[in-house]
């Protein structure tokens, strides 16, 4: 048990401690965290049952500028050692998941607000000519905080074994059971519906009815949905294409930036610099440990300038090539020290791309200044933020991790292998060509794109498969059912057959567009929380709802 909980400790460290984002990142969702707190703790199948219905109510959770709506790490982590512990059934999982999510808000913020300090810290060492010091900054400190307030509390959950757990669960009567069974039956509704807020633009929409009639009437599971579906995206993406294609011009909204940093329309660099060249130039391995340590951008993520020190960090390996003195390379490094929050794993290292390639202008004395290269950072993160939070947390995330809870949920341990494989694959694959792209090509490179209407089209297509999987999912993961029944006679007539002669889940339809409703009218998540446990279990005692997973 003392190992088990010395894993589970280091994994929950890990969970917030971003040294490496590509893998760390997946550590954030229950699904990847539940299997492998599962594995620690000698029961991995249970492990993967509670990570996937802890998943499915975190499936639309977008984290994004540096706010937590849900610690989903330590619900993931803290959720599925408890069901172990006690040796509930996984489906209960979300119940221990909630309150423990809710807590883990409180430790996120202590963990930002305490970052703030070795920001500092590193301005003092960069003044003394310490370059090191900024790089040990922006791992060390930040590792001692996320392992004492994520490390240690959940070391000390296992470690206190099973016994209290198990008299915890044991005494809880079993209609209460049976009321949360209903509870975590209704509660992966409000994950869908999330998304559903986030990838339904209007004229998408019929999308997600399609993938729910869909799945409700062939029986087809989410992997066939999601072919179809990906099928059917990019034959509509084709055909737009070849609609610009044939006319030469399409009217899309122009992203704009900054007006006193940056504008889409124009150029930031001097066209009259000539780079063609340079007499000093970054080496092609000197460009993939830069891209590299932009996967370390989080590492000390912190309230007061956010990305700012680990955007220093992956800095100093192109500026010590570039500049001789230790001088020159402070000089240089202490403009990265400001505020700077971007998405950093899938399209946002274009931007650290960029500022290789105008650092290397700027080394060949070219007329670029410091506050040309902070103009470009400062002007692109916002666009590159949003095209990256929704590729990777609103569409990549949700398809990826809702094929694996459904493969995980019937058993299969590839869903969480499978998910967490793939996921990766994109992070390192997308990222690293993003920064290349970045370097060779500069600025220009991302304004093209933004202004011929590529991202939307990229976005729409994927937002179809998007939503005809969100659409399965409501069709086959929300379990919730009616009791109530009709004397005709000396005959019985079950609502919910009638219902089903209708259209088959209409009430898990009817439900996740109810809460969809509410997320439109801005009401607080932690408020339908609450609405979801006291219509489940008051629908359980009074016999309307019923658990039919």
């Amino acid at each position: 048990m003392v190992l088990s909980a010395i894993l589970v400790a280091l994994l929950a460290t890990m969970g917030q401690w971003w040294f490496f984002g590509p893998i760390t990142k997946c550590l954030v969702y229950p699904l990847t965290t539940g299997t492998l707190v599962g594995l620690f703790m000698g029961d991995p199948m249970t492990g993967m049952l509670a990570g996937a219905n802890i998943q499915l109510i975190y499936l639309g959770w977008i984290s994004a500028g540096g706010t937590m709506p849900s610690n989903t790490i330590v619900a993931g982590i803290f959720g599925t050692a408890m069901t172990i512990l006690s040796g509930a059934d996984p489906k209960m999982a979300v119940t221990f998941a909630i309150p423990f999510s809710m807590f883990g808000l409180l430790l996120n913020q202590v963990y930002m607000t305490v970052n703030a300090a070795w920001i500092h810290r590193a301005d003092k060492l960069l003044e003394k000519g310490n370059i090191l010091g900024v790089r040990l900054m922006n791992f060390v400190p930040s590792f001692f905080v996320a392992f004492i307030l994520y490390g240690i509390p959940s070391f000390l959950l296992v470690i206190s074994g099973s016994g209290w757990a198990e008299n915890l669960i044991n005494s809880v009567p079993e209609s209460i059971i049976s009321a949360l069974e209903v509870v975590g039956g209704i509660m992966p509704a409000l994950g869908i519906a999330m998304l559903l807020n986030y990838l339904g633009k209007r004229k998408l929409i019929p999308w997600f009815f399609g993938g729910f009639f869909l799945t409700v009437y062939s029986g087809l599971g989410l992997t066939a949905i999601s072919i179809f579906s990906a099928i059917i995206a990019v034959l509509v993406f084709l055909n737009n294409s070849n609609a610009i294609g044939s006319t030469g011009k399409k009217k899309v909204k122009r992203l704009t930036v900054n007006k006193e940093t940056i504008e889409v329309n124009k150029p930031v660099i001097d066209p009259e610099i000539n780079i063609n060249e340079p007499k000093k130039r970054l080496s092609k391995k000197t460009l993939i440990k830069t891209w590299l340590w932009t996967t370390s951008t989080e590492a000390c993520y912190n309230y007061e300038r956010l990305q700012a020190l680990g955007a220093a960090n992956l800095m100093i390996t192109p500026i010590r090539e570039l500049y001789d003195t230790n001088e020159r390379r402070v000089q240089e490094l202490k403009k990265y020290m400001v505020f700077y929050n971007s998405e950093v794993f899938t399209v946002g290292p274009i931007i650290n791309g960029i500022a290789c390639s105008m650092e290397e202008a700027r080394a060949n004395n070219q007329n670029v200044e410091a506050k040309d290269i902070n103009a470009v950072r400062t002007g692109l993160m916002g666009p590159v933020a949003g095209i990256g939070d929704t590729v990777m947390q609103g569409i990549l995330f949700p398809i990826l991790f809702g094929i694996g809870c459904s493969l995980a949920l019937d058993g299969s341990y590839l869903g969480p292998i499978l998910s967490f494989v793939i996921f990766e694959a994109l992070i390192f694959g997308c990222g690293y060509f993003m920064f290349m792209t970045g370097y060779k090509q500069g600025k220009t490179s991302l304004l093209k794109i933004l202004k011929n209407g590529t991202i939307d089209m990229i976005i729409n297509a994927f937002s179809i498969v998007g939503l005809m999987v969100v659409g399965s999912m409501a069709a086959s993961r929300v379990n919730v059912g009616t009791q109530l029944a009709i004397k005709i006679g000396e005959g019985t007539t079950q609502i919910q057959s009638v219902l089903d002669s209708l259209a088959p889940g209409l009430i898990p339809l009817g439900i996740t567009l109810l809460i969809w409703g509410m997320l439109k009218r801005k009401i607080n998540t932690g408020w339908i929380i609450i609405a979801i446990f006291i219509i489940g279990i008051l629908g359980f005692y009074s016999g309307i709802l019923g658990y039919i997973g």
